[in-house]
């Protein structure tokens, strides 16, 4: 099995990500320089690309202390030079959450640090990312060693505090460090870390985010509700000499299984540390029967799939890597987690071509080098026909034409007031989409909720007030729905009249409005509201601002779902018809076009040479963007959904044009029967 398939696998999914980008780009310079897509059709490709460039893939690393999370980052990263990226020594090395990633927009690297005194406000991470100078920044030269471990090595940091200062800080007694002969405890000097470094996975879009045990997830509810969630992998890392410990049950139980079963977030978990259970006295077939024994315990414990338990080690991959030892490579089975991330990579690179957007991207460009086949093909035909007419006769030739096309416009053009009076009547519903999810109502519910909380700071009150909080909440949701269903049911109707050369299932189920993700995340935060209410009684006596910052941390995440609620409608507004008016518009440009060409050849008294030379240059000018497009139309027909499978090699995957094709050609058939 070959090590480096996450970085080939990163690699061809960048690229992959690229190619598919320069072809929208390729296409929406076709029409400029053509003059062949109008305004809607261009907005569709620049949200296409949008959706490209913001793609990224995230591995959250998850276990308690010294599971190894940190030396699994370093052989994960390493690439050359014979050293560790991060700090890892015996005991507690990473702190703080920390996030290590490449930000194109700082010019150098940098870890950027939030002091651990951000605690005693009940502002949330993702409100002091957008404030920089809150932060404290290192900047270093990633060629220079020294320097280099010098700014990482900041994320294990700790502090002197009172005790006093540790318990408002939200720190358990558990969690200090040994008391100094003034009384004062340590505890990390550091809230949260960014580390920005230019390195090639990371490059290309790969981002990696390190949580330091069940405390550290307790005590920031981000971690909890938004950054686990939004991971597309997480690997859950235990220690394979120990097995699932009580606080590793605690992690799985409170962290992941709900994202697992609920979010359908790709979860792996890793019995690191198996070079423990290597023994020279016993055999290696004993050995690898022992490690096998604990893999299968491991997943039934978990209730999960003995596929997604891998025992490796992350020291001896990461020294079989430095040292290009192969054997110790193989035997650290550092390989199989790397294909295991490479098949995640691949799944969500299948979602993306899936997306509605690139979706519509590629039937556009499939449509609209279709019609301009049949519109070459008839004006080829009229040619044809004003060679065989005699010099007499052309002038009324040249009328009988025009008239047909005259007509064929006319259908079109009625069919776009026809559009245009759908869409109104779908953007007359836009009130009563947005009603229920109105930031106003969403505002007041947030203020009566708190005013119900700063009434009853008891557990019962805390846990009505949440409680009637997220009943509200599913209130606006339920009513939306009703509200999406007849919505719904609306643009079926306009899908499905007969006008509509371009209807079928499959399109109008693409393209209704659904809020199952946004739908999905307010249920994990409301389940997650109800598994810290039932746990108020055991921090309420001295976490008083942990419960303070969960609850406006919640109430962020609330206002982040409905915000993008609001513009998923709004967006679907705009785009709902996309695929109608794009074929629309097109078909009457190229009927506009001609149809001008042959009133000015009425108009001018040209001779009947004449006459035959503008039809010709007419057919050439369509010809030219034909075989200018042509490239493009045959390599999104033949180009594979991905560069290169970790799949079966003997499966071949579709390319997503020619599927586009033959659901068009099944519609045809159909309507034909």
């Amino acid at each position: 099995m070959d090590v480096r398939s996450l970085h080939r696998q990163m690699t061809h999914y960048n690229r992959w990500k690229r190619q598919l980008d320069e072809r929208l780009q390729q296409f929406e310079r076709w029409g400029k320089n053509h003059s062949m897509l109008g305004a809607d059709m261009g907005k569709t490709l620049q949200r296409a690309r949008q959706l490209l460039r913001g793609e990224s893939f995230t591995i959250a690393c998850v276990g308690e202390f010294s599971r190894g999370k940190t030396e699994l980052i370093n052989a994960l990263l390493y690439t050359a030079g014979g050293r560790r990226l991060l700090p890892s020594q015996p005991g507690r090395t990473t702190m703080c959450p920390t996030e290590i990633f490449w930000d194109a927009q700082q010019p150098t690297n940098c870890v950027r640090l939030l002091p651990i005194e951000t605690r005693y406000t009940n502002t949330s991470l993702q409100s002091f990312k957008r404030i920089p100078q809150n932060w404290v920044t290192i900047h270093f030269d990633a060629k220079d060693h020294e320097q280099t471990r010098a700014a990482i090595n900041q994320v294990s940091a700790s502090k002197q505090v009172s005790v006093a200062d540790a318990i408002k800080l939200g720190f358990a007694q558990d969690e200090w460090g040994e008391r100094d002969e003034n009384g004062m405890v340590s505890v990390p000097a550091w809230r949260h870390a960014l580390i920005s470094l230019d390195h090639p996975l990371l490059r290309q879009g790969l981002r990696i985010v390190d949580t330091p045990g069940l405390n550290a997830l307790g005590n920031e509810p981000e971690l909890t509700l938004k950054t686990l969630p939004d991971a597309d992998a997480i690997l859950f890392l235990l220690s394979a000499d120990a097995g699932v410990t009580a606080s590793d049950m605690d992690i799985w139980r409170e962290h992941i299984q709900g994202l697992r079963d609920n979010h359908c977030t790709a979860v792996i978990t890793l019995l690191n540390k198996i070079d423990s259970l290597w023994d020279d006295l016993t055999s290696e077939q004993e050995v690898q029967a022992n490690i096998e024994r604990l893999c299968q315990l491991t997943a039934r414990q978990l209730n999960m799939s003995p596929d997604h338990v891998v025992a490796l080690s992350a020291k001896q991959g990461l020294l079989g890597k430095v040292g290009r030892n192969q054997a110790q490579l193989a035997r650290s089975n550092f390989a199989q987690l790397e294909h295991m991330l490479a098949e995640c990579i691949l799944r969500n690179q299948q979602q993306i071509i899936s997306h509605r957007l690139v979706g519509d991207s590629y039937a556009m460009m499939i449509t609209v080098r279709n019609s301009l086949v049949r519109r070459i093909a008839e004006c080829e035909q009229e040619l044809e026909s004003l060679r065989a007419t005699a010099p007499a006769e052309a002038s009324e030739k040249l009328h009988e034409l025009r008239d047909t096309i005259k007509r064929t416009h006319h259908e079109y053009h009625k069919q776009a007031l026809s559009l245009r009076t759908s869409q109104r009547l779908l953007e007359s519903q836009k009130l009563s989409l947005l009603a229920p999810v109105s930031t106003a109502q969403l505002e007041q519910q947030i203020a009566e909720a708190h005013q119900s909380l700063a009434q009853s700071w008891t557990t019962l009150g805390l846990g009505r007030a949440i409680a009637k909080f997220f009943d509200d909440v599913d209130s606006n949701i339920l009513h939306l729905e009703r509200e999406i269903e007849r919505c719904n049911r609306v643009l079926t109707s306009i899908y499905e009249r007969p006008e509509q050369a371009i209807g079928g299932d499959d399109l109008i189920m693409s393209h209704l409005l659904k809020i199952q993700k946004q739908r999905r995340q307010l249920r994990q935060l409301h389940g997650r509201a109800d598994d810290f209410r039932k746990s108020l009684s055991t921090v309420l006596t001295h976490k008083g601002a942990l419960i303070s910052r969960f609850i406006n941390t919640l109430v962020q995440e609330v206002r982040a779902v409905y915000a993008d609620l609001n513009q998923h409608i709004q967006h679907w507004m705009q785009e709902a018809l996309a695929p109608l008016f794009h074929q629309n518009q097109y078909q009457k440009q190229l009927l506009e076009h001609h149809m001008l060409r042959l009133t000015q050849l009425q108009t001018q008294r040209n001779s009947h040479a004449e006459q035959l030379e503008v039809l010709k240059t007419n057919l050439y000018q369509l010809q030219t963007a034909l075989v200018n497009i042509e490239p493009l139309y045959n390599e999104i027909l033949t180009a594979p959904l991905e560069p290169e499978s970790m799949a079966d090699p003997a499966v071949e995957s579709q390319p997503l044009g020619a599927q586009i094709v033959s659901i068009k050609q099944g519609r045809q058939s159909a309507r034909s029967s």
